[in-house]
This record gives C-alpha cells, structure tokens and sequence, in this order.
C-alpha cells in the first residue's frame, strides 16, 4: 500500500476577514479541514494581527489554541512589525509568547501595514536569541533586491518566500542561487515538476509543504504523493524542514493511504475512474522554465505517461506556441505531429484573427479529420478583445458544426467573462468553455453560464478566486463544469488532487471528470 510521510503545514490561518467570507473563523473550523486532509501539524497566523500594531491579535492567536486545546497540532506563527521597537513592553510579550509555544516562526506584512524590509531589520536583530525564522508573502510587493539584503544582513535567519506562482519562479531561483536562506513553501506552487526542480538544483532541505488557501484543498499534498522524488526527499518536504527550523520533535513515520474515494485512488497513483477526459493541456516544442527537455515526442510521452497513472484516457490539447507563432503553420505542426499518439489526444484550433484570411479557408480541410474538436482563443497573449469582429467566422463554424471553443478567460480587457454576454446567446449551438472559469471574475463567469446553456466552466486555474468551490457547484450543478489540466503547464496531479479532495460526494466528480466533455464532443456536427 502506497504511504504518505506526516503533513505539517507551513501556512495555515486563523480568524475574520480572510478571504470576504472568512475561510477558518475559529480553531474548530481549522480542526475539522485538517482533519479532513490528514494533515498532522500546522503553523497558524491569526488575521487580526496583520496591521501595524499586531499584538492583539498575536495574543488572540495564542489564547484561541490554548483554549481550543490545540496547542500538540497547532504551532502559532507570531506577526512582527517596527512598532513593536517603540513599545519595548510589547516587544518583551512577544518573546515571552514565542518562548512559551515553540513561535520562533514570525510573519510579516509590510505592504499591508505601509513598512519595509529595511524597518525591521532592528526588531530581527531583538530576536535573534529565539533563531527565528521569517515567512514573507510573495503578494507583499516586497522587490527582490530588499529581500536579498535582509538575507545577507541576517544569513542565520530563514527567510521563507510564501504563496508564489510562475511569474515569480525567476526570482525566486535567483534568490535561492545568491542566498542559502532563502526557503519557500508551496501554498500556490502548481507548475508541472517544479518540486522535483527545486530539489534537483537546490536540494530537498529548502522547500515547505504548504496547502495554502482552503480552496486549494488538498492540490499540494497530491503533488507530493505523484512527485519524482524519493521518501526520504517528500518527507523533508512535508514535515521534516519545518521541524528542523522551529526546532520542535519530529512527526515520525508513514501513514497508509486508505479509502475508496477517488481522493485516495489519486495519492495511491491508481487509476482514478474510467472515461476521463481532460480537457485543457498544452504541448510546447521548446524548453519550459522548469523542464529542460526541448524533444517535443518527449513532452508527449512524459504527458501519456501521466494520463496513464491517473486514468485519463483522452486529452485535448493546444500547443503552448500558437500564442506566438503564425496560426496555421502552429496548427499544421501540432496535427502533423500528433498522427502517432492519435488514440490518446485530439487537438484545439488556435484561431488568430490576424490569421484569418488564411485560417477560414482551410477550415473544412482540418476538420474533416478527426484531430481537431475545438477552437483556442488566448485573447490575453494576443492582445485582441475576444469582441473583436474578426473572431466572427470562427464563431459561425462553431455553430455551425456545434464545436467547442475554450476561451481563455481572465479578469482583463481581452477576455473577462462579462465581454461573451452578447456572443453566447448570438452562437447558441457552439459551446463556450471558460478556461479558468474567468479566474478572479467567477462571479460574472457564474452569472454567465446561468444564464446560456451552451456555457460551461473549465477547471484549471480557478484556484486563483479563493472562493470555496463548493458555493459555486451548489448553485449551477456538476453538469456544467469540465475538468482541465492545463498541463504541462500546471502539475495535472495538483489540478485533480484540487478537484478529487473538495468536501462533496463521490458522485458529484464523474460528469466533470469525463462525462459532461464527452456529451459535448458527441454533438458534432
């Protein structure tokens, strides 16, 4: 029986206002997600101690744990700021509260309580008897120069580089390349083998397991469980840094995976379920940020190699160039080259409307085969409103032939779901996909699949609203969400480890897993 290392989270919270509707109002709250998730151990920072003067809000952390009982699972994470120099008071209850409960880990917040790096730099130097350790959030703003600088001034002090994404990976390389205390932890780390990256250039010792905001569930932890790495490396990871740097005793052992849910297939690498589709993935021809490899039959092979650890039997896929290349060579390309793994992929047309004159000729051509399903629109990286008339032919096929079109959609000017509120009534036989379910704009992505039965959500990516799922499939059903991946660009295991570990039942998944694509692809004409 596969077997997972003891989970101790790097980042977990406590307390009103974060999110709106606030994730983990109470310990119990807390408890019960844990608990959910098997995780063993986390470090908690409370909300109301963000602000300039975070006292109140430390010592409401600390008395919320002791009274919930909680204090063997909970291991608080003090927040710091300059004004703690100016209340020396304040300042010596702070170490009388880290010394009393193993808080040597402290948090800051300068963008949200209008300080820097460099104002702190004299309460870390108060608090360095504790070796404490820093955890930064990437959503701070802090530039990359201050945190080298800080990290220079204090090498013994860990500082832990919290809730990044893509764009900001070459920073954080370079930091991890200029600094050896400089750490991150992996509350939105969903790129595809960027852990086995991480341990491949920096070692396994400067990563933390973080399961990051509630809605992201249990993403990282099925990371963890398909990662390409050895026990002892995942065990680092998931518990043992964190031990090494609060200096607390080690979790020990494993833990079986038990279980039927298709969670629990998932952490064991079992095949999940039949009939699986994934309906978003790209194929590059070149090197990504964190994969060497520029074989584009490679790429491939490693993509079929995980379709078959999980079970997904088809995947529909774009090339991750289209977005730059000349439109009908990327499309010829991606066709030409897919004719050996034909049983296992089909393909999006990427319609570049600055293409068009010589796309729509060639329409009937490429669709008489059975590679490409679909259209791709990434009006994002194109730079052109998804409103712009010359989209128009395009959407006459789609309905025409009762296609589907995945739209990149995204709270922006190109893109943003509220701009197909007039086109999807106009096409009602093409069906939209909302790639990334209009990520920070669900609200109006809900709104419009309500409203337009050829709509539908696509799953990749929405981790970047963190509105509990739950709310959003509680209203329009599981019939009108499709499951991507957005590999291999995102890790698929993350993207179904989010999906498989919501807090819903089992038959809530297998439309979205496969069936509601596959009644979409039926409707060709």
């Amino acid at each position: 029986m596969i077997s997972l290392p003891p989970l101790f989270d790097a980042s977990k919270y406590l307390g009103p206002g974060f999110p709106e509707q606030p994730d983990f109002p109470t310990v119990g709250h807390l408890l019960a997600h844990l608990d959910r998730l098997a995780v063993d151990r986390a470090l908690v920072w409370h909300t109301e101690a963000r602000g300039p003067r975070p006292m109140p809000g430390n010592e409401q952390l600390a008395q919320e744990i002791v009274a919930a009982g909680a204090s063997n699972r909970l291991i608080p994470s003090f927040a710091i700021a300059p004004s703690l120099l100016q209340e020396r008071a304040a300042l010596d209850r702070l170490v009388e509260l880290a010394k009393a409960h193993y808080g040597r880990a402290f948090r800051l917040w300068p963008k949200d309580a209008g300080w820097s790096l460099g104002d702190i730099a004299p309460v870390i130097q108060e608090l360095l008897p504790l070796r404490p350790a820093l955890f930064l959030e990437v959503w701070q703003d802090v530039q990359k120069e201050e945190i080298l600088a800080l990290a220079a001034q204090f090498p013994q002090v860990p500082i832990v580089y919290a809730n990044l994404m893509w764009p900001h990976l070459p920073a954080l390389y370079e930091m991890m390349e200029a600094r050896p205390n400089v750490y991150v932890e992996t509350g939105l780390l969903h790129t595809y083998r960027t852990v086995e990256y991480l341990i491949q250039r920096y070692g396994a010792e400067r990563t933390l397991l973080s399961t990051g905001y509630r809605s992201n569930n249990g993403a990282f932890i099925a990371t963890l469980a398909h990662a390409d790495i050895t026990p002892e490396q995942a065990g680092l990871i998931a518990h043992g840094n964190l031990e090494r740097l609060l200096g607390i005793e080690p979790l020990r052992g494993t833990r079986p995976v038990e279980g039927d849910r298709l969670w629990h297939r998932l952490l064991r690498r079992e095949r999940i379920a039949p009939g699986i589709i994934d309906a978003h993935t790209h194929l590059p021809r070149t090197a990504s940020g964190w994969d060497h490899r520029t074989d584009f039959d490679a790429h491939v092979k490693d993509t079929r190699r995980l379709m078959d650890r999980m079970g997904v039997e088809l995947a529909i896929v774009a090339g991750m160039d289209v977005a730059q290349l000349d439109s009908l060579e990327g499309n010829t390309y991606l066709e030409e080259h897919m004719v050996p793994y034909a049983d296992r992929f089909r393909g999006y047309f990427a319609f570049h409307p600055e293409c068009a004159d010589k796309l729509v000729p060639r329409l009937d051509d490429f669709f008489s085969r059975p590679f490409y399903v679909g259209f791709k629109l990434l009006n994002d990286y194109w730079h052109i409103p998804v409103t712009d008339p010359r989209f128009a032919p395009m959407w006459e096929y789609a309905d025409a032939h009762r296609l589907p079109v995945l739209i990149h959609t995204w709270s922006s000017q190109y893109n943003a779901p509220r701009m197909l509120r007039d086109i999807a009534p106009r096409y009602p036989n093409a069906i939209l996909l909302l790639g990334h379910s209009g990520a920070s704009d669900r609200p109006d992505a809900e709104e419009l699949v309500q409203a337009n039965p050829n709509v539908y959500f696509e799953w990749c990516g929405s981790f970047t609203y963190p509105v509990d799922w739950r709310e959003t499939l509680e209203r329009v059903g599981n019939r009108r969400l499709v499951y991507g991946s957005d590999g291999m660009g995102h890790d698929p295991a993350w993207e179904m480890g989010r999906l498989l570990s919501l807090d819903m039942p089992e038959e809530t998944f297998p439309p979205i897993l496969g069936g509601n694509m596959r009644r979409i692809l039926a409707q060709r004409r």
